[in-house]
């Protein structure tokens, strides 16, 4: 079985996980315009349970000194996508980047004609499946702050591994509009409290369509 899985954000990574694990066999692609994945730019790492608990430790390769601790309530976002990303190539998927999928022909399989600078540019790429993220039309923007003290009166933040925090707000609910932070996020969602958690539910929902 081929399938082809349209993007490398978090959801999409996950899903190629769990596929390889009911389908060992099957061949993975991604294929996303983007250039690499993670690492560039930065969406909500908060969780609410234990790490271990969220994704197996099969799933992730090497996070030094990023990997979550027992008593963390936050990950570094862009380095969790990398490494999950690291590993899902480790175990055979494809990732084709910068590349875009110009039309998709289905008949008795779905033909893919790509585009881009990616090694697949100019070719078709049949399989018997696609799996397409859902659009999001959430428009509640969030700003984000990582920093090395406690912000008061944030409702919504976690403490990393490496033993930072952070810490997301309204724009109405900025905490302390003078704080120098180590870096600014914006994030676009409902819930940055529960953002990552439900990016890995919606991964492991697009793979349950496989089969």
């Amino acid at each position: 079985m081929r399938v082809a899985i349209l993007g490398i954000n978090l959801p999409q990574l996950i899903c190629g996980h769990r596929i390889l694990d009911k389908y060992p066999n099957s061949e993975i692609y991604l294929i996303s315009e983007r250039a690499e994945a993670g690492l560039i730019g930065e969406s909500p790492g908060l969780f609410s349970k234990s790490f271990s608990e969220l994704i197996p430790a099969n799933w992730i390769s090497s996070m030094g000194s990023q990997s979550p601790k027992p008593d963390s309530t936050a990950v570094r976002h862009s380095w969790l996508e990398r490494a999950i990303a690291t590993k899902l190539v480790q175990r055979g998927a494809n990732l084709q980047l910068r590349t875009k999928v110009c039309k998709i022909s289905s008949s008795s399989k779905h033909i893919l004609h790509l585009s881009g600078a990616g090694p697949l540019s100019g070719s078709e790429l049949e399989v018997n499946q696609i799996i397409k993220h859902p659009i999001d039309n959430i428009q509640k923007k969030w700003f984000g702050g990582v920093h090395n003290n406690e912000l008061m009166n944030s409702n919504h933040q976690g403490y990393r591994p490496d033993g930072l925090v952070e810490s997301w707000w309204l724009e109405e609910e900025e905490p302390q509009p003078n704080r120098k932070l180590l870096q600014s996020m914006e994030w676009f969602g409902e819930d940055p409290s529960y953002a990552l958690e439900a990016e890995i539910e919606l991964g492991l929902t697009l793979a349950s369509t496989v089969g």
